[in-house]
């Protein structure tokens, strides 16, 4: 079976023909679905990606994607990214024609709408996309629809893991901005500790998952934004989760950890921690700014 990001990375030199590895042997929601890892790049890809297309999101009928409940209530599984994002891309998105990517429930869309100039969107769930709009927002099913050469900041929060053709997106989306726009992409990091450090096999049987068709190095999230005409590329690393959370996975095999040994959690450790696994390139999530 042809494996098209497979192929894709070995087009960009990020992988070859002997440097893919098994590295887990199925994702949390399917028995036909392996996980593979390139020992050149770094880069953590599933064995397939043909049961991934834009109908699997468009099907769906409710908001059960973030949980049970309304907008409002699935909005506070959500609000600690939603807030920490407005803090350190709010000034890039200021006074901007913003596209949002994947904005999902839209939480960030009533975070940072005000400061933008003109705030725009894609999802491509319809139920989701519609709740967007009758709050009035300009919501798009897909990038095709977005207006050319308009946008001047682009956001994708844990979006690009999910594209099965991410090259011709990216180049999409770059049709669609101004020259001199901003994209930002974070996305989750095929180096993260609870992998790289400490090879949790229960946190490999549970982050896993049929719909994150790529998990990106610093290289590898460079080339694919270069590879579709970005420039001025800066990555960062940075981490979501705290220490409390990788003691639990570690002593348990269980998420929840910061909210289960809540007495573990402290600003100041939290970020020393971070601070460490980002000097050993080793946070769980990447963070690309680029220019188009």
């Amino acid at each position: 079976m042809a494996n098209r990001l497979q192929e894709l990375l070995c087009s960009l030199n990020l992988c070859d023909a002997t440097s893919v590895e098994p590295f887990f042997p199925r994702v949390r929601d399917r028995n036909d679905v392996s996980v593979l890892r390139c020992r050149k790049s770094g880069v953590i890809f599933l064995s397939r990606s043909d049961h991934m297309d834009p109908s699997h999101y468009e099907m769906s009928p409710d908001l059960k994607y973030w949980g049970d409940g309304d907008r409002k209530t699935a909005l506070v599984g959500t609000a600690v990214d939603d807030h920490r994002r407005c803090e350190q891309f709010g000034e890039l998105i200021s006074g901007k024609i913003w596209l949002d990517v994947g904005t999902g429930l839209g939480g960030i869309l009533d975070l940072l709408s005000p400061q933008a100039s003109q705030t725009l969107a894609v999802e491509p769930q319809a139920f989701p996309r519609e709740c967007l709009k009758k709050l009035g927002y300009q919501v798009y099913r897909g990038i095709d629809d977005v207006p050319d050469r308009t946008i001047e900041a682009v956001t994708l929060f844990h979006v690009l893991e999910h594209f099965t053709e991410p090259l011709q997106t990216l180049r999409k989306i770059r049709d669609a901005m101004k020259p001199g726009g901003k994209i930002i992409v974070e996305v989750p990091h095929a180096n993260d500790a609870l992998l790289s450090l400490y090879g949790c096999e229960a946190f490999k049987a549970f982050t896993f998952w049929s719909e994150h068709l790529i998990l990106h190095t610093r290289q590898s999230l460079k080339v694919f934004l270069e590879a579709a005409g970005f420039h001025g590329v800066t990555l960062s690393g940075f981490q979501r989760y705290p220490l409390a959370n990788h003691l639990y996975w570690l002593a348990k095999g269980k998420p929840g950890g910061h909210d289960v040994w809540k007495h573990l959690t402290s600003q100041p450790v939290d970020l020393a921690y971070g601070a460490l696994l980002n000097n050993a390139d080793q946070t769980d999530t990447l963070i690309a700014i680029g220019e188009a």
